[in-house]
């Protein structure tokens, strides 16, 4: 069974972005205050890299908008 691992995006009222990594066991890690779109990429991309060293595989979390679809 492949493990796997969801992530959040949120634009926080700064301006800046967060992100929030939900692993399969429950436990949830943020990184916080991206200053731009370009940095979320950068810090997801080597998150899917770590992710697949570990044989997991990293998914965005759907929108209410989209969830609820």
């Amino acid at each position: 069974m492949s493990r796997r691992a969801s992530y959040r995006i949120t634009e926080r009222p700064d301006g800046g972005f967060d992100v929030a990594v939900t692993l399969a066991g429950g436990g949830t890690h943020t990184r916080e205050n991206l200053a731009t779109p370009a940095e979320v990429e950068s810090a997801l991309a080597l998150l899917r890299d770590l992710m697949a060293a570990c044989g997991a595989e990293l998914v965005e979390e759907p929108t209410l908008g989209l969830a609820a679809e």
